[in-house]
């Protein structure tokens, strides 16, 4: 019988942004299918009914990885739920998960998001060398690697020497809310509640701006989008939504342009993604997949990007519906969005929502655990 335990070390309830809804979403469906409980950190709290058991036990530290009596906390409720399956969310508690592995004879899934260090490599983190070594842990001794895109399953497989047939493709899955908003009475609503009149255009930015490559997209909203499409005369907003707890992020919230409103975080983000014209989504760098392109696809936003951010996207069922440009060039940037407003905005088709719904995906990984 399948009996599964996920390992979720940060704060993912209640969903906001891309990646804590992809994990999110992806416990309550599977949660729906099997029995599923989720070791996470106590800041994971919602009103909402789970179907799953949460136990928000973890600390909220990024020492938790490299803590004794935190390993021994995780191996402990292994050995109360006794599961089939562990699924590691992120390689970081590898240690832990594997200890908890051979202790309780369980199989090991590894949820790979991207791939973590090289990420960090990018970023210059001098961490990057320590996330490599838990990522190789992690990967050499799991029955299963789930990868979100192609990309960064073959990255994956040449670096740790990774066995074809453990490496399985599950993109990021969405939740087939977007649907169910009404586009004309959401952008109604954000309007009025920033002041816009009817006619006046939304562009939206939305993701974890404490995050090095979403500030500095931020950054590139302010400094370069935002005085071309003033020069261009732009009539509208460019809303920027997301958490900044960082310290050294704070700079962002005295960065000021006419056409730009930083609402930091909301409740309802929802409602802004179903409001936009266009996602205007100004990263350049950063691993895996761009899950907030996703997301906005999935309202029926046009979507203006760099053309190296759209790893894990298959382009071909919405081309309608995606703009890029060259990695860097600005001007081109801004000319797509004013390109992409004038193009009418349309849900994704039925293909779209079979290849990235949640319950489509987790339906595959049962099918996967039943056959092995």
């Amino acid at each position: 019988m399948i009996n599964i335990m996920s390992i979720v070390w940060y704060k993912v309830l209640p969903p906001k942004y891309g990646g804590q809804k992809g994990i999110a979403y992806f416990n309550q469906q599977l949660g729906k299918t099997v029995p599923l409980t989720c070791i996470c950190s106590h800041e994971n709290k919602t009103e909402e009914s789970l179907s799953y058991n949460l136990k928000p036990v973890l600390p909220k530290s990024r020492w938790q990885f490299f803590n004794p009596l935190i390993w021994k906390k995780i191996i402990n409720i292994s050995k109360e739920i006794n599961p089939s399956h562990i699924i590691l969310e992120h390689p970081y508690h590898a240690i832990a998960a594997l200890r908890a592995k051979k202790k309780i004879k369980a199989k090991l899934i590894v949820h790979a998001h991207n791939i973590e260090h090289l990420r960090f490599k990018e970023q210059n983190k001098w961490w990057w060398r320590l996330v490599k070594y838990l990522e190789s842990k992690a990967f050499q001794h799991a029955d299963i690697i789930i990868f979100k895109t192609e990309t960064d399953l073959q990255q994956a497989i040449q670096i740790f020497n990774l066995k074809n047939e453990a490496c399985i493709l599950l993109p990021y899955g969405i939740n087939t809310i977007a649907e169910k908003i009404n586009k004309k009475s959401a952008k109604e609503l954000i309007q009025k509640r920033h002041g816009l009149y009817k006619e006046q255009m939304i562009l939206f930015f939305a993701g974890t701006l404490d995050y090095l490559p979403n500030a500095k997209a931020v950054e590139n909203i302010y400094k370069e989008i935002a005085p071309r499409l003033l020069e261009k005369k732009f009539d509208g907003k460019i809303i920027i939504c997301g958490r900044n707890e960082g310290k050294q992020f704070q700079y962002l919230n005295k960065l000021n342009h006419p056409l730009v409103i930083n609402i930091g975080e909301v409740d309802d983000i929802e409602t802004y993604f179903a409001a936009t014209d266009v996602f205007i989504n100004p990263v350049l760098q950063g691993g895996g997949i761009q899950t907030k392109n996703i997301e906005a696809i999935s309202y029926g936003c046009q979507l203006v990007c760099f053309e190296n951010m759209l790893s894990g996207i298959n382009k071909k069922l919405f081309t309608n519906l995606i703009t890029t440009a060259q990695p860097g060039n600005f001007e081109q940037f801004c000319n797509a969005t004013r390109a992409s407003l004038q193009k009418d905005t349309s849900p994704p088709t039925a293909e779209f929502y079979n290849q990235y719904c949640i319950e489509n995906l987790t339906k595959k990984l049962v099918e996967r655990l039943i056959t092995d």
